[in-house]
């Protein structure tokens, strides 16, 4: 069971109205008018867990290590 993220209903994957994936994100709806909304301003609903102030460090570590390298692991040999 997930939740509708605009109605916050529980809804079952395999029988959602309509289903809807945004920034790598799967979202489904009970009902089409819960996915109209959503669609129309996705931000305002998707913004899900936050992430810590770790989690965020990190995220901007590996961004940067992936700009300083091209996408490859720092080699310390």
């Amino acid at each position: 069971m997930v939740k509708d993220p605009v109605c916050g209903m529980e809804v079952k994957e395999s029988s959602a109205a309509a289903v809807l994936e945004h920034k790598g994100q799967m979202f489904y709806f009970c009902a089409l008018s819960c996915y109209d909304a959503f669609e129309k301003n996705p931000d305002k609903y998707s913004f899900g867990k936050k992430e810590s102030w770790w989690t965020r460090f990190l995220n901007r570590l590996a961004q940067a290590n992936r700009e300083a390298y091209g996408g490859k692991a720092p080699k310390c040999h």
